[in-house]
């Protein structure tokens, strides 16, 4: 449970373009109302990465999370993000467009041309903006449960700015490596020899207790169909909130624990 008067923090999963799952989620949960004004006071939340791709309105997401942005701050509280490896493809076939194989990817990977046609210059600047990691109340957040982050920087500055330098150029070798690096997952399962072990090493560098992430459907890990909390997992060192909402999940909020 969390302190007295202190803020909930609070972590949501993979939206993959599933505008109407979000907002029933919040609904559930409280924090938005009817007329889905922001209604969670102080509360701080972060969404996981991958709002694109696979459901039909990646533009409607980011446009309802760049509203509540907005609305929290005035409420006291805070509406953060994290890159996922589907923004940074969107955002490729949005600039090199046939170059690099980037446009088919996309489309391959479940891009829906409704997003491409309806995007603005204030989303994209703020989809290049967002963090690829954080440290918040002691635990380390990033979209994808891999390790490749290490080839970025030795702290969380310094991953989020070489990335963000991609973002930046127009290096389609760097795009190019960047996204196929995003196709590691599962890195820290105990199935897998040395994930224990990994995702100690990786929190030792970044820092934090307990590494939080999406990227890897919970459905991919459990027998479950519709996730409706959290997988912990690797002796507590690892959160999975990807719920799966392209897969039939309806989602779910994961609320820390201190």
């Amino acid at each position: 449970m969390t302190e007295p008067n202190t803020p909930p923090l609070i972590f949501i999963g993979d939206i993959h373009g599933q505008r109407d799952k979000l907002v029933a989620l919040l609904l559930r949960e409280g924090l938005i109302r009817d007329d889905l004004v922001w209604n969670g006071g102080e509360a701080q939340v972060w969404f996981m990465g991958d709002f694109f791709d696979r459901g039909e309105d990646g533009i409607g997401v980011v446009e309802l999370i760049m509203r509540w942005q907005r609305e929290a701050g005035t409420a006291g509280g805070s509406i953060n993000a994290l890159l996922g490896n589907h923004e940074i493809l969107f955002l490729a076939a949005q600039r090199f467009h046939d170059e690099g194989g980037f446009f088919a990817a996309w489309r391959r990977n479940g891009g829906q041309l409704r997003d491409m046609e309806l995007i603005r210059k204030q989303h994209l600047a703020w989809l290049r903006n967002l963090p690829a990691m954080a440290l918040v109340a002691n635990r380390l957040l990033i979209h994808a449960d891999a390790i490749f982050y290490r080839d970025y920087g030795a702290t969380i500055p310094a991953v989020n700015e070489a990335i963000a330098a991609i973002l930046r150029n127009d290096d389609i070798g760097a795009w190019t490596r960047l996204l196929d690096q995003f196709s590691e997952r599962m890195t820290f399962t105990p199935s897998r020899a040395e994930g224990i072990i990994r995702a100690s090493e990786f929190l030792r560098r970044y820092g934090g207790r307990q590494i939080i992430h999406g990227h890897t459907p919970i459905q991919y890990l459990s027998d479950q169909l519709d996730p409706q909390a959290a997988l912990v997992y690797s002796i507590n060192l690892c959160v999975d909130v990807d719920g799966g909402m392209y897969l039939g999940g309806s989602g779910f909020v994961h609320r820390l624990s201190p």
